[in-house]
């Protein structure tokens, strides 16, 4: 088969992957560009490797020594302060992923723990997002540098990136975890791909050196063993596989499988992004398996002198551009979501106008800009998503709310008997918001007291998407109800999921909660008896059967 049939094999295996945008450049040309490479995805643990040539670069300057330890940067933390042993641990360790430190962290994904004070600095790998976020405030109070400049400046301008801002990171702070924030970026797939092959060029960009040969050979060299795949070296990952290891391939690597692959002996990067505004995650085999079908499209002589033409990305089709006069009602720092909907805040927006559209930042996910549209709702970029102007009942702008604070406003408006409301909500929603937008129809029947038409319509989802995801949202819609003190309407929801899935534990598990809320124990514990019978290790029915037989005693 042709090196292009054999790419277009390829092309044909990604379209059947969940997967947004794939890139592959080789010798410094692209040769696959499928999906929005354009597009700003969220890079999740991506990040981790650009602070690794943030470190680098003030490494190479010889700026910052990396046998320092904690204690020597006076870091500490809160709410629980670090041991003295855990003080010990030098940067160089917290680039390893070896500090031994086991503090709860912002940002938390994958966390390796052990018993705090278990493990010495240096002796045990261990991934934990403590390392990783401290890093960035070492190297910031080290340099006086922010985070995102420092990148935009020493990578994002001498780069060329088409696609990257300073305002697509920000601090992501969860202080009852920890003082230390987590730094998150956006980027599109060709910026990554630039990122990518400066690496695969050993730290050289054109005829400019950014890196040292030194500092990428250093960050990508293997000091701990994770699994069969992969080993870790100074926040990148190392590949074991021996059909990758060939190439000395090692990459970053996020959430969903966001990943830039560095493969320096072939002068090769290869970018996947997943979609994670929307749930979408690439697993982790098939695209290595995709990977090497790239690699085995690599047959024959190259071509002496291809025909090179310029990579093009089709632009959003919903950004617009209005006048300023026309936005500055929705300037301001806003309640999220809108009080109007009677809705608990989750955090706040803050607003401002520039050039005919808004700047929205959330402390939760960072700044987007916002694009009105002519049904009066607001596109933002990246994510996609709609946002809605909420209006109280006098026709004042309270804030923003998005699809599926609709869809929750709907259904507390029919939990109160407001069935017009309830109606009017979850028609402005427009069918988005997600499989909550697909519960919501039939809960509201049973809110109206229509309970048969309530089961039907749970068990038809059930039918379409699985009895797990339909029964988890029917679950959470209830525990909503009842953080927000609508015991009954939450009863309804946990009985009507019992009813539904009556061999699932967690929805007796959940029955029982509500009965306690209401005062009903023995409800409660007969619930809790029969969420015990269904999965013999349920803890919590355990911890609440032995309570409530106590209370009885």
């Amino acid at each position: 088969m042709s090196p292009r049939l054999e790419l277009e094999a390829a092309r044909q295996t990604w379209t059947a992957l969940p997967s947004s945008a794939f890139m592959v450049v080789v010798d410094g040309a692209v040769v696959a560009d499928w999906g929005d490479v354009g597009r700003r995805f969220m890079c999740h643990s991506v990040r981790k490797s650009f602070m690794s040539a943030l470190y680098g670069i003030y490494w190479d300057q010889g700026k910052i020594e990396l046998n320092k330890t904690m204690a020597d940067e006076g870091i500490d933390d809160y709410p629980d302060p670090l041991m003295p042993s855990e003080r010990q641990a030098r940067i160089l360790d917290l680039l390893k992923a070896r500090s031994g430190v086991f503090h709860p962290a912002a940002y938390a994904g994958r966390t390796d723990s052990a018993p705090r004070g278990s493990k010495g600095p240096g002796r045990y790998f261990a991934y934990n997002n403590w390392d990783f976020n401290t890093l960035a405030t070492v190297l910031m109070q080290e340099e006086d540098i922010d985070v995102f400049q420092a990148f935009d400046q020493y990578f994002g301008k001498p780069l060329g990136m088409e696609d990257w801002r300073v305002s697509d990171g920000y601090y992501h702070y969860e202080r009852d975890k920890s003082r230390y924030p987590a730094y998150p970026f956006r980027m599109s797939s060709r910026d990554a791909a630039r990122f990518g092959l400066l690496f695969a060029r050993s730290g050289v960009w054109g005829k400019t050196r950014i890196l040292s040969d030194q500092w990428v050979q250093r960050s990508s060299a293997m000091y701990s063993i994770d699994t069969d795949i992969m080993g870790y070296g100074l926040l990148w990952w190392i590949y074991r596989e021996p059909r990758f290891a060939q190439y000395h391939m090692y990459s970053a690597l996020g959430v969903g499988n966001q990943m830039i692959a560095v493969l320096p002996d072939l002068d090769m990067v290869i970018v996947n992004r997943a979609n994670t505004y929307e749930g979408e995650s690439t697993p982790l085999r098939p695209l290595l398996d995709l990977i090497e079908q790239v690699l085995n499209a690599r047959t024959g002589e190259p071509i002496a002198e291809p025909g090179l033409t310029q990579l093009t990305v089709e632009s959003d089709p919903l950004v617009t551009a209005v006048s300023n006069d026309e936005l500055r009602g929705y300037a301001g720092k806003w309640p999220f979501p809108a009080p109007s909907l009677g809705l608990p805040a989750e955090t706040t927006t803050e607003v401002t106008v520039k050039d005919g559209h808004l700047v929205v930042y959330i402390p939760v996910a960072g700044t987007f800009r916002a694009y009105l549209q002519p049904d009066g709702s607001f596109h933002l970029e990246d994510s996609h998503e709609r946002y809605w102007p909420a209006r109280d009942d006098n026709g004042v702008f309270t804030g923003f709310t998005d699809a599926g604070s609709l869809v929750r406003g709907a259904l507390l408006a029919a939990a109160d008997g407001r069935q017009d409301r309830a109606k009017a909500l979850l028609a402005r929603a427009g069918g988005e918001g997600g499989i909550i937008a697909e519960v919501a129809p039939p809960l509201m029947d049973l809110l109206a007291g229509q309970r048969q038409s309530a089961d039907r319509g749970v068990r038809a989802l059930a039918d379409a998407h699985g009895a797990g995801p339909v029964a988890r949202m029917v679950d959470a819609v209830g525990s909503d109800f009842l953080r927000m003190g609508r015991k009954d309407a939450a009863l309804e929801v946990f009985q009507l999921n019992t009813r539904v899935f009556p061999d699932a534990a967690v929805a007796w598990d959940a029955l029982g909660d509500a009965h306690i809320a209401m005062g009903n124990d023995a409800e409660a514990l007969r619930a809790f008896q029969t969420a015990l019978k269904l999965n013999a290790e349920d803890r919590h029915a355990q911890e609440m059967i032995k309570k409530l037989g106590s209370q009885q005693r």
